[in-house]
């Protein structure tokens, strides 16, 4: 007799799970009846107006060329990048590309994966791309697509996994004529 899979979705990221889990194996929230169960993937208290970009972006120093990227609430940078191109993760046995390396900051507790996400310059400012990641990313409370290019403001707020950035830049490096 063949069975068939039936699927359970959860209220806050939408995938779905198999029907006898309590907890989303996407985000881990609970999956219950009521869709507004507080859970630590909700994080949408993290969209900025325009007024509070500019205020962080005052507050929180920027380096005067490329990225800074600040824990969320913190005003120490965790790490400054003049790279046209790199990887948000952490870095293994064998770098061949430029990354940013998180796991400094308990990042595979976070859910960071080894390549998380790209910050690409446009010349003019950064985008973020989520390369597939386990855990998911976040700008300004989305859900990022994966693959998918997303402008990022100086000032967003970047949620990779658990862990939350905050991304501050005066300018960004040229782009690179081989990055499209």
């Amino acid at each position: 007799m063949e069975t068939q899979a039936f699927q359970k979705f959860c209220p806050v990221c939408k995938m779905g799970n198999d029907t006898n889990v309590i907890i989303c194996r996407h985000c881990g929230a609970l999956l219950g009846e009521d869709p507004q169960i507080p859970t630590t993937q909700r994080v949408d208290e993290f969209g900025l107006t325009d007024e509070l970009r500019q205020e962080v972006t005052r507050t929180l120093p920027p380096p005067p060329e490329g990225v800074a990227l600040f824990l969320l609430g913190t005003a120490e940078a965790v790490a400054t990048r003049t790279d046209t191109e790199f990887i948000l993760g952490r870095a293994g046995e064998v770098v061949s590309e430029p990354i940013c390396d998180l796991t400094h900051l308990d990042a595979f507790a976070q859910g960071v994966s080894r390549r998380h996400a790209l910050m690409r310059s446009t010349g003019s400012g950064y985008v973020l791309i989520d390369l597939n990641s386990s855990n998911g990313s976040w700008l300004n409370g989305q859900r990022l697509v994966p693959t998918k290019v997303y402008d990022l403001p100086s000032g967003s707020v970047i949620v990779l996994g658990r862990l939350k950035l905050v991304v501050v830049y005066l300018h960004a490096p040229a782009a690179s004529p081989a990055s499209p």
